[in-house]
C-alpha cells in the first residue's frame, strides 16, 4: 500500500525564508556590483529552488508498505525499514534533529532498531499508523 505526503504551510515557510535570504544577499550584490546579471542569476537559482520544494519533492516523497520492509522515498533518497525492527510509532513534539523525510510540520516519527528514528508525513496518518501496527504484529510474532 503506498501512502503519498502531506502537504501543509510548511513548504511555504522554508519557500519565504529562502526568498528573504536571497533577497538579501542579491540586493547587497546588486547594490555594490550595480550588474543586473547577478541579481538575475540568484533570482533563477530561487525560482528553481521554489520549484524543488514547492512542487518537486512533495509530488516525490512516498511511503510504500512492501512484503518485508516499508520503503520511504523522496527524491533520489530511499530508506528501506524491515517490518521486523519496528518498534513504536508516535506523533512528532516540536523540533526535530534526525532523518526527515516530511513534507509538512505535523508529521509522525517512526521508531526502529535501537535508537534509529525517521520522520514522515503520510497523508493518512490513522490509516498508516494501523498498517504499521498490523506489520509490526504480524512479523514480531515471526520472530
Amino acid at each position: 500500500m503506498v501512502f503519498h505526503s502531506k502537504k501543509d504551510g510548511l513548504i511555504w515557510v522554508v519557500l519565504a525564508f529562502i526568498f528573504v535570504i536571497y533577497g538579501g544577499v542579491a540586493s547587497l550584490i546588486f547594490y555594490q556590483e550595480k550588474d543586473p546579471i547577478i541579481f538575475l542569476v540568484l533570482s533563477l537559482v530561487w525560482v528553481f529552488l521554489g520549484i524543488l520544494i514547492a512542487y518537486i519533492i512533495p509530488k516525490t516523497t512516498y511511503y510504500t508498505f512492501l512484503e518485508d520492509h516499508l520503503l520511504c522515498q523522496s527524491l533520489f533518497i530511499k530508506k528501506r525499514i524491515p517490518y521486523r525492527v519496528f518498534k513504536k510509532i508516535e506523533p512528532s513534539n516540536g523540533l526535530y534533529a534526525g532523518w526527515k523525510m516530511s513534507t509538512a510540520w505535523k508529521c509522525l516519527v517512526v521508531h526502529f532498531n535501537k535508537y534509529d528514528e525517521l520522520l514522515i508525513s503520510p497523508a493518512n496518518e490513522e490509516e498508516f499508523i494501523k498498517m504499521f501496527n498490523e506489520k509490526k504484529a504480524q512479523f514480531s510474532e515471526l520472530n
